[in-house]
């Protein structure tokens, strides 16, 4: 008998949640006594985040106006988008964030203060950047606008888990690292299901086909085994449509044709499988190629890159 385990859920949302993985890039607690801006620089493939402690923060992405952060509020910033966090919209350049003068506590924690040392400085917020390990992120990266805001008192987990990860990281314990990293994994995570229960993502594209019963049947399906054989006919199986039908919804709500979804998705997999060190013969099993010449053509051809040249670069 097969015994249904939880990451098997039929839930196309919490499947995908499931998926994300996160690797602590680096946290900085941040005190500012003075008026200033630090710069964040853009990271490709990361994922910053800003928690207020005490105090009011404002964070500024080229283009959109200031978005103002009081205790207790996160935001996010995907894709690795550069941009501002500040005392005040407009407040003097104080530099880039990883070019200041900082206390390092660790190879990827430090403690950033601006202005004169005070006990209670006026500012105090803790900040990540994070990279993923889950392949299928960037979908989720791809859709979300370029800063997300949720105020935890909302939302008890949240609430819960700021404090917690706060204290990991501004008093370093043996296997703090570890715990930080799994308590920002779950914090992202509630972060983006906090977004979604609040009704601000009125978006179309991953995130509303996953929402979508019919549909993000089928994206989870792919998503479990993005390796299967699937077919159009499979997938509008899946998704209890006819070809057509599926067809048609799904390109106009995801925004690409379903068996062009799966070639990505499949080859977003295989290069995952590649950046550990497994060899191109067992990826291109894995994903139902019959030999590695045909496997490597595909994923050139989908992602631009070789699969050797994946493995050179993760070694």
């Amino acid at each position: 008998m097969t015994v249904a385990m939880p990451w098997d859920s039929e839930d196309a949302l919490t499947a995908a949640l499931y998926q994300v993985r996160m690797r602590g890039a680096f946290y900085s607690w941040t005190e500012a006594s003075t008026e200033c801006a630090v710069a964040m620089p853009q990271f490709p493939g990361t994922l910053s985040f800003h928690i207020v402690a005490h105090g009011t923060a404002y964070v500024e992405v080229a283009g959109a106006e200031a978005v103002r952060l009081d205790a207790g509020r996160l935001a996010l910033v995907p894709r690795g988008i550069d941009h501002r966090v500040s005392t005040a919209p407009g407040a003097p350049l104080a530099g880039r964030a990883d070019l200041l003068p900082q206390a390092m506590l660790g190879d990827a924690f430090s403690v950033l203060r601006l202005g004169p040392e005070t006990p209670e400085p006026p500012l105090a917020l803790l900040c990540g950047v994070v990279a993923f390990d889950s392949p299928a992120v960037d979908d989720m990266l791809a859709v979300l606008p370029s800063i997300v805001t949720v105020d935890s008192a909302r939302h008890p987990v949240m609430a819960a888990l700021l404090p917690l990860l706060a204290r990991e990281l501004r008093e370093p314990m043996p296997g703090g690292d570890a715990v930080a990293t799994r308590l920002a994994d779950v914090l992202v995570v509630e972060t983006i299901r906090a977004w979604l229960a609040d009704g601000e993502a009125e978006t179309g594209g991953w995130l509303a086909a996953l929402r979508d019963p019919q549909l993000g049947a089928a994206l989870a399906a792919v998503h479990r085994e993005p390796g299967h054989p699937w077919t159009l006919e499979v997938l509008a199986r899946r998704a209890t449509m006819s070809r057509s039908a599926f067809a048609a919804r799904f390109t106009a709500v995801v925004g690409t044709p379903p068996m062009a979804y799966v070639a990505a998705a499949r080859m977003r997999a295989a290069r995952a499988m590649l950046a550990e060190g497994r060899s191109v013969a067992a990826v291109a099993a894995a994903h139902g190629y019959g030999s590695e010449a045909a496997f490597s053509r595909a994923f050139a051809r989908v992602t631009g890159e070789t699969p050797g040249r994946v493995r050179r670069s993760a070694a």
